[in-house]
């Protein structure tokens, strides 16, 4: 019997004069409870075995299934985050070596300005040496001043005994007279004139005894100015 509402709900039962057959309306409500007492017995009897295990079986590959679906997606998830370190990590390393590409570089090209510089210095000091040392060679020391003594008192010198005349033929020949000395011409090099007045100075000889002596060996435009600046540099 199909138990819906329609067959529950029915109404055409056979009447008589004082409505519904009782008889009849037993007997549909005894069919009612016979089908819900059976299907209650089949609720409530226990599944086949063979049903069971196919439940049992479906729900643990379901199971499976979504751990693999879990377990694919985590390892997918974690390699995409893994390669993203990489890459960024790469890319610092690389940008890194880069900039010491460029340093390196940069330090080269400064090093190499710096040598040029370092020979350049080294030349010209070379060349202040030899000019040093051909002024120093080329000229004569400057002369020390002598001390200045008080003059002596005039005393008459006393009488000195004539002496006798020796015989001619005793006598020398005088010695010939000296040659005149020539001046040597003076020397127009201000460059030489500033490292000999700047050696004088320094050796600490007056501003006076230079400047007699680059009167005297040097042909220069403005001797005072040269002095000026070389006893300046001398801090004297």
């Amino acid at each position: 019997m199909a138990l819906d509402r329609q067959t529950i709900m029915r109404d055409d039962f056979p009447s008589n004069r004082r409505g519904y057959d009782p008889g009849a309306v037993d007997a549909h409500l005894d069919r009612i409870a016979d089908a819900v007492d059976e299907m209650r017995r089949q609720a409530a009897a226990p599944a086949p075995l063979s049903a069971q295990a196919g439940e049992q079986v479906k729900a643990i590959v379901e199971a499976a299934e979504r751990g693999a679906q879990e377990i694919r997606d985590a390892a997918q998830a974690e390699a995409r985050e893994h390669i993203a370190n990489v890459t960024a990590a790469a890319d610092r390393l690389r940008e890194r070596i880069e900039q010491m590409e460029r340093d390196m570089t940069q330090l080269v090209i400064d090093l190499r300005e710096g040598a040029d510089r370092l020979r350049g210095d080294l030349d010209g000091l070379q060349a202040g040496t030899d000019a040093l040392s051909t002024a120093r060679a080329a000229t004569p020391s400057a002369p020390a001043p002598s001390p200045t003594l008080p003059e002596p008192r005039a005393v008459a010198p006393p009488p000195e005994p004539r002496p006798e005349p020796e015989p001619a033929a005793a006598q020398e020949p005088a010695a010939a007279p000296d040659p005149p000395a020539t001046h040597e011409p003076k020397n127009g090099d201000s460059a030489a004139a500033r490292i000999v007045a700047l050696d004088m100075a320094l050796s600490g000889t007056s501003r006076e005894d230079t400047d007699r002596y680059l009167a005297e060996n040097y042909d220069l435009a403005d001797r005072a100015a040269l002095l000026d600046e070389v006893y300046a540099a001398a801090g004297g």
